[in-house]
């Protein structure tokens, strides 16, 4: 089963397990700030825990602490203070009230990452290369589409682009850039995510969006334009929904007024 949820401070995407929880081989997760964040296969291999953080045992959490200590730079961090397990680290009643980790306003990745030990049970770090996606933008969708009985999951690519430039509550993540028709993507991280969400496809990236954009080229539609990640709606695009591209910016712009 697809399913897309805020957890406590991260987003998560993709296929839950027959339990209900998310499957992380099968899932996308990004942070507050629109972070991508994986499973750190190197952190398993370097210091040979068990997989699970709820099966660490208290010397397995020390060498976890040591690490973060590090990796997240908290120098004040007393290891020594340390007598839990992986079982009391990752409960839902856990409080922590250890020396170093007061001030959380500014360890947000640390806490990130404590939030995915918790709710995914894998230790995850932060992808610092990727571009961010917008999250509001995201979870507005995703509640607009989830709350719409009637909403069609069916629609073509150039249905779904159209539609979100004809809302003004998108222009941060795509806009028309012209009178002739012609569109940029502005965030084609978070737009291609969002057709995921459309076609219920949690491996939908900008690369696979715009191979299935490619398959309307030269039909009339839709077609490449001068520009990164910018296209143009072709003219015969009037006789599928009885308006010219213009005349549906033209809507927008007045009901934006």
């Amino acid at each position: 089963m697809e399913s897309a949820e805020w957890r406590e401070t991260v987003f998560v995407i993709g296929k839950r397990t027959n339990a209900g929880t998310f499957d992380n081989g099968n899932c996308k997760v990004f942070d507050k700030n629109g972070y991508h964040w994986i499973v750190d296969q190197q952190f398993y291999k370097k210091l040979e825990l068990p997989e699970d953080p709820c099966k660490w045992n208290q010397t397995h959490v020390c060498t976890w602490m040591k690490w973060a200590k590090i990796e997240y730079n908290l120098p004040n961090l007393n290891i020594t203070e340390s007598t839990i397990n992986g079982k009391q680290l990752t409960s839902d009643n856990f409080c922590w009230n250890i020396t170093g980790l007061e001030d959380k306003s500014t360890k947000d990745d640390f806490w990130t990452h404590v939030c995915l030990l918790k709710t995914m049970h894998k230790v995850y770090i932060k992808q610092n290369d990727e571009g961010c996606i917008n999250i509001r933008t995201l979870l507005n969708y995703k509640n607009k589409m989830y709350s719409n009985s009637d909403f069609n999951h069916d629609v073509e690519i150039w249905q779904f682009l159209l539609n979100l430039l004809t809302d003004s509550e998108y222009q941060n993540v795509i806009e028309w850039t012209d009178n002739e028709g012609t569109f940029k993507i502005i965030k084609p991280s978070t737009v291609s995510i969002m057709w995921g969400l459309v076609k219920n496809n949690w491996r939908m990236d900008y690369n696979k969006m715009a191979s299935a954009l490619r398959y309307h080229y030269g039909k009339g539609i839709i077609e490449r334009a001068k520009g990164k990640h910018v296209y143009k709606f072709a003219g015969d695009i009037k006789t599928l929904i009885g308006h010219s591209p213009m005349d549906i910016k033209s809507m927008f712009q007045q009901a934006s007024n």
